[in-house]
């Protein structure tokens, strides 16, 4: 069937329609090993990474004449820090006060910024300068 096929489009078959020789059994055994060797490599490599980075679970022991750390400094009532600090942040918001002496620099309330810009406007850098 295949020589009528040739003999119609006008070309020889020179070479037969298949594969002369098999791929050698050694070379894909060769490549399998390698594969597994290679594979089995890569976890030994994983694991002696992952077990030179862990740290040693006991605790350091403590060596002559040094003292034991104190336990961490724990609060005793974190609702009451949470309203104090929140206390100081509102009255620093709200309040006046001077925040270089020197620089003659102060804080005011939020508010009253807010008006002083809206009534001056927003200074420009050369004014400032002008103004020191």
């Amino acid at each position: 069937m295949t020589a009528l096929l040739h003999k119609k489009s006008g070309r020889q078959a020179s070479s037969p329609q298949f594969e002369p020789r098999d791929v050698s059994s050694r070379l894909v055994l060769l490549a399998t090993l390698g594969l597994f060797l290679g594979l089995g490599l890569s976890v030994l490599i994983a694991f002696g990474l992952l077990w030179w980075v862990t740290p040693d679970p006991r605790p350091p022991q403590p060596g002559f004449g040094s003292r034991q750390a104190a336990g961490p400094r724990l609060e005793v009532s974190p609702s009451a820090d949470r309203d104090l600090l929140q206390r100081r942040a509102e009255q620093r918001l709200q309040g006046y006060g001077s925040v270089d002496r020197e620089a003659r620099t102060a804080h005011i309330p939020i508010d009253r910024a807010m008006a002083i810009l809206a009534a001056r406007g927003w200074p420009d850098p050369d004014e400032r300068e002008e103004g020191r």
